[in-house]
């Protein structure tokens, strides 16, 4: 399982320079760890008594029907390569795939989700940490508004995969196995929403807004609790050097500039949509056409992506594309969902609690990638596999004790007494 950690570790950095380093053509530390990650599920499966079901849960085949219509977009169309592209999107789907069959084969028990889960939340903590360095040393340059991001990408990106987990870290406070465990949890929160409120990131911040409106409507006490949640985080986000609120309210030239090029790139992928509506313009190909369809002039000046994935979807594999994503994404929810009230149905309170905060992942990532082409994060697919092997993790039925019927138990009551009579009575006699 160590492998299986040393990855999801990797997963938020796009340019650190261990992840990253390469030994050869192509060959980083992160393709090799995933290499040896996959010959141990291989080796760890033929070791199992029998086949795990692979698509047991229903998202699983459509994540498959997904990644089909985009490899069958990228082998027909092409890929056009540019200057600006961070990632090949034809191997991040790859990648997910391999992962999706590691999941599937290595997390067989509560205690291996729970601590793959610890592990995540951990490696978006630990890209904090980073996030915070950056942001102190470019405010001297800068000043106070700079917004750290090199080695995850950039604030937007980060903030994605901070969505991820964020909610999933906060389960784990409450059903932490011990008291270390939980302070490593509310340690990683703490780390994970500084870096975010200094990425400022307006998009996820919208998307915080609603995961946390969800787990407190799920908890036992919400209005209590929205008022802890309140009272603790404005504060931060009011006084903080740099914020989302601030870029709300306060937008200086830059961020003005921002919405302006998100609106003239949203425009140019319409474009696309209208002339390619079935097929699109080719699997990863929006930020190498994307001049050709824009009517303002703007985009030619700085190419880039869509800074939306739904719209990105749509532009380069079509409109059936984008609503077997949307399907994905809703089976998966109410998958997470139905396996939240068979756990604790079934006397499975920490598979219950992962369950919801995965749900909470689902809706704070779909809105922060309505404002950021955030469809290959990495941490945004784990989540999603975490769905699919929590199912076949509920227990067969639930742990109570076995009830008799009337009669039975009376005659077993009786039976039990008299035994107990008797040896009562063998103790006294030895007396």
């Amino acid at each position: 399982m160590l492998t299986y950690f040393f990855v999801i570790l990797g997963m938020p950095f796009l340019r650190h320079p261990f992840w990253n380093a390469e030994f050869g053509p192509g060959l980083t530390v992160t393709k090799l760890s995933g290499a040896v990650c996959l010959i141990y599920a291989l080796i760890y499966l033929a070791r199992r008594h029998g086949i795990p079901r692979y698509f047991a849960a229903p998202q699983a085949a459509l994540m498959m029907a997904f990644f089909g219509v985009a490899v069958f977009s990228w082998v027909s169309t092409g890929w056009q390569s540019t200057t600006i592209d961070m990632i090949n999107p034809i191997y991040m789907y790859f990648s997910t795939i391999v992962f999706f069959f590691i999941t599937m084969t290595v997390i067989d028990s509560v205690k291996r989700l729970y601590w793959s889960c610890m592990m995540a939340v951990g490696s978006v903590a630990f890209a904090s940490l980073y996030m915070l360095r950056e942001w102190q040393k470019g405010m001297a340059f800068y000043g106070e508004g700079y917004r750290p991001g090199w080695v995850v990408g950039d604030a937007n990106y980060f903030t994605v995969a901070a969505l991820a987990v964020m909610p999933i870290a906060f389960e784990l406070t409450l059903v932490a196995e011990s008291r270390l465990q939980k302070a490593y949890a509310i340690v990683c929160t703490i780390l994970t929403f500084a870096a975010v409120t200094l990425g400022a990131s307006r998009g996820g911040f919208l998307g915080i807004v609603l995961m946390v409106t969800y787990l407190l409507a799920r908890s036992r006490k919400p209005l209590r609790n929205f008022l802890v949640v309140f009272v603790l985080a404005l504060p931060v986000l009011l006084f903080a050097p740099n914020s989302p609120i601030n870029r709300f309210f306060h937008p200086d030239a830059g961020d003005q500039a921002s919405v302006s090029k998100h609106l003239v790139g949203w425009q140019a992928g319409l474009n696309m949509i209208k002339k390619h509506p079935f097929g699109g313009v080719g699997f990863g190909n929006y930020k190498a056409v994307v001049t050709r369809y824009d009517k303002t002039g703007e985009v030619r000046l700085d190419p880039h992506v869509a800074h939306n994935a739904y719209l990105e979807i749509a532009a380069e594999t079509g409109i059936p594309a984008i609503l077997l994503f949307w399907v994905f994404m809703g089976a998966a929810f109410f998958s997470a969902g139905n396996t939240r009230r068979l756990a604790m149905a079934r006397g499975a309170p920490v598979l219950a609690a992962l369950a919801v905060g995965c749900q909470a992942s689902i809706l704070g990532t779909g809105i922060g990638i309505f404002f950021v082409s955030g469809q290959y994060t990495r941490l945004f697919w784990f989540v999603m596999c975490m769905t699919m092997v929590m199912p076949l993790l509920v227990p067969a039925r639930a742990t109570l004790p076995i009830q008799l019927p009337e009669g039975k138990q009376a005659a077993q009551e009786t039976q039990e007494t008299e035994e107990s009579f008797k040896v009562g009575e063998a103790l006294v006699e030895l007396s």
